[in-house]
């Protein structure tokens, strides 16, 4: 799940046309207003779950992530840039009790558990869950996205173990809202 605030005239009509849409990492330039000059080539696709409607016309929106998909070539963008896209199948679903011990380490030291389903087994989402919770630099959770490996889940997730253990954790984080930006 992902929070967006939307604000951008070109997102809201994306809202407005109740669209999925894809995300994808800048690599360089700017993220408002302007088209950027690099952007990664692997995204997922998102589909918004709940939206409210603010009284000035932006948007907070709940996304769900569906799948990962390839930009093969940009197109003649509308509003919003547009591109042709191919969508990339899921590996195999992770079966590693590594990584479920990892999770539930790094959820502990925010003060949280992992999900029950997740305990039980069904590790066909645990890659992706890493991915959205870690708390690390973009191009990294983008090399994840984009090798969808368990075993760079665990990577990651055993790096951020570590510095928040010798941080001393963190504790229970309470939720705020999402940013403006």
């Amino acid at each position: 799940m992902l929070p967006l605030h939307v604000f951008e005239p070109r997102y809201r009509r994306l809202i407005q046309e109740k669209l999925d849409f894809g995300i994808v990492l800048i690599r360089s330039g700017r993220e408002v207003g302007d088209t950027p000059e690099a952007l990664c080539q692997v995204g997922i696709v998102a589909s918004p779950v709940r939206v409210g409607a603010l009284a000035d016309g932006r948007f907070n929106v709940l996304a769900r992530g569906l799948e990962r998909f390839r930009i093969k070539s940009m197109l003649e963008p509308r509003d919003y840039l547009l591109a042709d896209a191919e969508s990339i199948p899921d590996p195999a679903p992770a079966r590693s009790r590594r990584l479920l011990k990892l999770l539930r380490e790094y959820l502990a030291l925010y003060g949280l558990e992992l999900p029950a389903r997740l305990s039980g087994g069904s590790m066909s989402r645990a890659v992706w869950l890493a991915g959205s919770l870690l708390q690390v630099e973009p191009l990294k959770r983008q090399a994840l996205l984009e090798s969808g490996e368990s075993k760079l889940a665990e990577s990651l997730l055993s790096e951020e173990v570590a510095r928040l253990r010798a941080l001393g954790g963190l504790g229970q984080v309470p939720p705020t809202r999402p940013s403006p930006n």
